[in-house]
């Protein structure tokens, strides 16, 4: 993959697009698999974040109660893997990318809830400062074992892995994991307590009818 095949490609094209019809040229193997799966599934790609996004708002809306608290943990989530190639310069497999993805949106997100919803909890019990502290003390053990275990296995599979795929496959999700971890044990507690504002004044409110008393009196 990459620009370099990519172009190759073309080239491909063109010069036997001077001896043969040029609906008659197909080129064939991984490069051209890749391309094109890159091709069709690009703007695919973009509609299906989008609507995961919204998806996972809309079922944290009803979860929590509050419309803030799924803006800031989507904030969140987005932020926890795939920037690193882009501030680094390096690349990623495109099929690395659908499928780490995926497995990150599940794995940061539930770790993401289990904060919050100790958060929402012990604050009503203490205050913020206090609750949040002890929603790490609690939540620290659970993240902490899950996040390692799926960090060491990505990575074991990036370096023992022979195919270059699988490989990025590896250390896509190692990286990712150990990042989601980092966010959400150091700056989704700072962004809890920063938002919490936010949170109360979105929260939604239901109003219930109340039930009223009614004293009868009589002989029986």
């Amino acid at each position: 993959e990459g620009d370099e095949a990519y172009a190759a490609m073309d080239d491909i094209r063109n010069i036997c697009a001077k001896y043969y019809n040029k609906s008659d040229v197909i080129l064939v193997g991984d490069c051209t698999s890749n391309h094109d799966l890159m091709s069709s599934f690009a703007t695919d790609n973009i509609i299906i974040s989008v609507l995961t996004a919204l998806f996972v708002m809309i079922i944290l809306l009803f979860t929590f109660q509050s419309a803030g608290l799924p803006i800031l943990l989507v904030l969140t989530i987005q932020g926890s893997n795939f920037s690193v190639p882009t501030l680094t310069g390096g690349s990623v497999f495109f099929i690395a990318y659908l499928i780490v993805s995926a497995i990150q949106m599940g794995a940061t997100i539930d770790y993401a809830i289990v904060i919050s919803s100790r958060y929402m909890v012990l604050k009503k019990q203490m205050p913020i400062h206090e609750a949040i502290i002890e929603t790490i003390n609690q939540a620290f053990p659970t993240i902490f074992t899950s996040g390692t275990i799926l960090t060491g296995a990505g990575f074991l599979i990036g370096q023992i892995a022979s195919d270059a795929t699988v490989a990025s496959i590896g250390i896509a999700l190692g990286r990712g994991t150990l990042i989601s971890i980092i966010l959400v044990l150091f700056v989704l507690p700072q962004i809890l307590l920063l938002g919490d504002i936010i949170i109360e004044k979105t929260a939604l409110t239901i109003s219930l009818p109340q039930a009223t008393r009614r004293d009868v009196s009589g002989r029986m």
